[in-house]
């Protein structure tokens, strides 16, 4: 695998857009990503990761992460996995994410993971630990109900059911687990049937909130890549999103209607869905039956 330099990984998140994960660090170990989605938003210009679906990992990462961690006034909860999936397949090998979750136990930090990927469940074992003194939990990104229309726009991540069934055996370990219902692609997954579907499959697996973001981000390399992968599945896309011009953040026709049914089935089903509830859970532990 190839290395790239780096002198810090372990980063402030103070200004980034993770006001929905209660963290105060972020921490990216690897660039690019393999798991192929036709929407990610992390291959846009702003982000500078050239070839991005082939996955580099930072020098002497494990050094650095140790040296970022004593250099920390303040310990706090570490997020991984915004730019980059952490439990990319080179991970299996390498095991860097694994040994930075031991870095952080050590050093009494907290860790939140976004994923696409079951590998999480190899670092259970880590993470309990971690629980027993800083926070914890476990997001899995979710775009799609079923596995058929998943595997069309995110061809290499594992499948929805996959990553259901990992979220559940969390659970039952006592891990705090919820999803991302993000992003909702206009004219691909825009469907009430589909939004009902993960809600449904995420309170039977023991998802303690979900997070839903009923748009999808475009812009330059991204916005090519997208329309050159999507059409092929979905014919027609691309010239129905000359409607929204080059507007960064496309919304699906309809979204009110949308927002309702995600609304109306997770006031339902009985999930937290309102981020600052689950912040407190998160961070606090407080029990869903006292909110």
């Amino acid at each position: 695998m190839e290395l790239v330099e780096a002198k810090s990984i372990i980063t402030n998140s103070k200004g980034l857009n993770y006001s929905y994960l209660a963290a105060e660090y972020t921490m990216n170990i690897y660039r690019g990503c393999s798991h192929g989605c036709v929407y990610c938003f992390a291959r846009g210009e702003y982000y500078k990761i050239p070839e991005f679906d082939r996955v580099r990992a930072k020098k002497d990462a494990l050094r650095i992460i140790r040296d970022d961690l004593a250099r920390k006034v303040k310990r706090g909860v570490v997020t991984t996995g915004g730019m980059s999936d952490h439990y990319n397949p080179e991970e299996r090998e390498h095991k860097l994410t694994r040994n930075a979750l031991e870095l952080l136990n050590a050093f009494g930090f907290g860790i939140c993971i976004l994923t696409k990927s079951d590998l999480v469940l190899r670092d259970t074992d880590i993470i309990s630990d971690i629980k027993t003194h800083s926070p914890v939990n476990v997001s899995f990104s979710v775009t799609c109900a079923e596995d058929g229309l998943c595997r069309l726009i995110e061809p290499y991540a594992a499948l929805s059911s996959k990553r259901f069934e990992a979220l559940a055996r969390l659970a039952e370990r006592g891990i705090t687990a919820g999803v991302l219902l993000d992003p909702i692609l206009p004219y691909v997954n825009d469907t009430g049937d589909n939004i009902r579907g993960i809600v449904k499959r995420a309170k039977d697996a023991g998802a303690r909130y979900i997070y839903a973001s009923l748009s999808v981000t475009m812009e330059g390399i991204q916005r090519e890549h997208f329309f050159k992968t999507i059409e092929p599945n979905f014919p027609g896309t691309a010239e129905k999103y000359k409607r929204f011009g080059n507007y960064y953040r496309c919304h699906p026709p309809g979204e009110k209607k949308l927002w309702d049914a995600f609304a109306d089935e997770c006031e339902k089903r009985g999930i937290i869905y309102d981020m600052r509830l689950a912040n407190r859970i998160i961070r606090d532990g407080y029990d869903l039956s006292v909110i």
